[in-house]
């Protein structure tokens, strides 16, 4: 009898005895089905917490200017940060792991219409600016790189400045405001990213070409710089990348760019992922030892009752090994069965998961192999010592078991 046959063997005894059967793979199923179920919470818990963390609104990487004081005079405490342009932004923008860069620079001013008015915070931005910041334009245009080259005085209005300075029928677009004496072409209307308790919910905010600011107040073209990671997980190495690259083109020797180390953060939050899911997958890890132990016990039954068919077999030339083979094979079966059941009933848990929480639950095909085999090791360890017995047999005295 080959493998197959005692696969086929196997299987028609657990179709026999199907309800038996089922309760010998609930322990399996259980086991297989939380281990998998919390490792996929796990792994979404852990990328929504770094989405959090690293995401564009909330953690663009801040690069900035260090000073260092010459050797020949380290007490020299007056100089001044090399000026950034667009040049530099578009140099950025090409370094491996940058996604998109984000320069900006901020004014004030007294924006009037109609009869109303009001102090309105600007930010200078770039055409690269919406994409990386994922601006919404609800009515007109965003700005475009012609905007900043040829300092035209254009502006986006924020979703609370077209409420308070233009009535609802009327159209923004188009229409010139007044900012510090000084007429703007109003071209697109925006919805503001900024959190809802941070908006200047009074005047609302504008954005216009930073060149333009850079005229306006006479404040440098670009002030605050930060680049966004393609991949959040390697925030820190990106930053560093991208530092080092401004640091190289702008030529500098008493100085160079930084960005924060946000490294111990990842640690903490993959070892704090780690610990978690291992806690609670030791606790379904006892799911599966109980559902181990519960295969042996039914085993060493079915043994006990087939003991006349393994006389007769062993009297008719079946070797030791082919009825240990057996028997293993149909333990190996069972823990299978219940590890494939067990993988389905993750799958629907995640997928509820995912539907009904905020966590987008993610099975991973390596810990599905993983509740696969470690099933089948399972069925291995327990099925031994019933398979064992079985093998062991003497064909006289199995014959003559009533």
């Amino acid at each position: 009898m080959n493998i197959w046959d005692s696969f086929k063997i196997a299987l028609s005894s657990i179709w026999n005895h199907k309800i038996r059967s089922i309760l010998t793979m609930l322990g399996i199923i259980i086991g297989v089905a939380a281990v998998i179920t919390i490792v996929a919470i796990g792994q979404g818990t852990k990328k929504q917490m770094t989405d959090e963390l690293f995401s564009t609104d909330k953690n663009a990487i801040d690069i900035y200017y260090e000073y260092i004081p010459p050797e020949d005079d380290p007490e020299m405490m007056f100089w001044e940060e090399p000026e950034l342009t667009s040049e530099d932004v578009q140099t950025l923008s090409k370094v491996p792991g940058v996604k998109a860069v984000v320069a900006t620079n901020q004014g004030w001013g007294m924006m009037t219409h109609n009869d109303e008015q009001g102090e309105m915070q600007i930010t200078g931005v770039g055409a690269e600016f919406f994409p990386a910041r994922d601006i919404q334009v609800v009515e007109g245009r965003s700005l475009y790189a012609a905007d900043n080259d040829g300092l035209n005085r254009v502006v986006l209005i924020d979703t609370i400045a077209r409420e308070k300075f233009f009535k609802e029928s009327e159209n923004p677009i188009g229409e010139i405001i007044n900012l510090n004496d000084n007429p703007y072409k109003v071209v697109g209307v925006y919805e503001s990213p900024l959190p809802e308790q941070f908006r200047n919910k009074e005047t609302g905010e504008m954005l216009m070409p930073r060149s333009v600011i850079s005229m306006m107040f006479g404040n440098r073209e670009i002030e605050q710089l930060k680049v966004i990671a393609s991949d959040p997980e390697n925030i820190s190495e990106t930053g560093r990348r991208a530092a080092e690259t401004l640091t190289a083109v702008k030529g500098l020797e008493n100085g160079k760019y930084s960005t924060n180390d946000f490294e111990d953060y990842e640690r903490e939050l993959n070892t704090m992922i780690s610990l978690l899911t291992l806690l609670i997958g030791s606790i379904a890890g006892i799911s599966l030892l109980v559902g181990g132990i519960g295969v042996m016990n039914i085993m060493l039954v079915s043994v006990t009752e087939r003991t006349r068919e393994i006389g007769l077999r062993k009297a008719i030339g079946a070797t030791r090994r082919k009825i240990l083979l057996q028997f293993l094979i149909e333990s190996i079966t069972l823990t299978s069965l219940g590890g494939l059941i067990g993988i389905g009933l993750a799958a629907i848990g995640s997928i509820l998961v995912s539907e009904f929480s905020p966590i987008t639950a993610t099975v991973s095909p390596l810990i599905v192999l993983i509740g696969v085999s470690f099933s089948a090791i399972i069925g291995i360890i327990f099925g031994l010592l019933p398979a064992n017995k079985a093998s062991k047999l003497s064909p006289i005295e199995a014959l003559r078991y009533e």
